[in-house]
């Protein structure tokens, strides 16, 4: 949620401009749920590598059997998505909502 309030608040300008020239405020809405979702995924797939890596080590460093549970892997990335895009309606909602002449006389 941090990382999208910042990127609404940095883009400020750039979301007056869209919506001065006639971006309707469902396109910015669209816009920054897309962004939440890419973060989400991307942040998912990084921790499910970083995991597999991490249980290999073990398994060859210590001899340790590490096994992978599919449906394990498959509920993570689902819970990074759900969070991902539940905390980001919030920014995304501010960010459709803004005042174009607010948002342009912003800097």
């Amino acid at each position: 949620m941090n990382i999208m309030l910042v990127s609404v608040t940095e883009r400020t300008r750039e979301i007056g401009i869209r919506r001065a020239i006639g971006a309707r405020s469902s396109d910015i809405l669209l816009q920054f749920m897309i962004e939440a979702i890419v973060l989400s995924l991307c942040g998912g797939l990084l921790g499910v590598g970083l995991g597999i890596f991490a249980s290999l080590l073990i398994n060859l460093a210590l001899g340790w059997k590490a096994g992978l549970a599919l449906d394990a892997v498959l509920a993570s990335l689902l819970f990074c998505l759900v969070i991902g895009v539940f905390f980001g309606a919030y920014p995304a909602r501010k960010a459709a909502l803004l005042d174009p002449i607010t948002a342009l006389r912003n800097d």
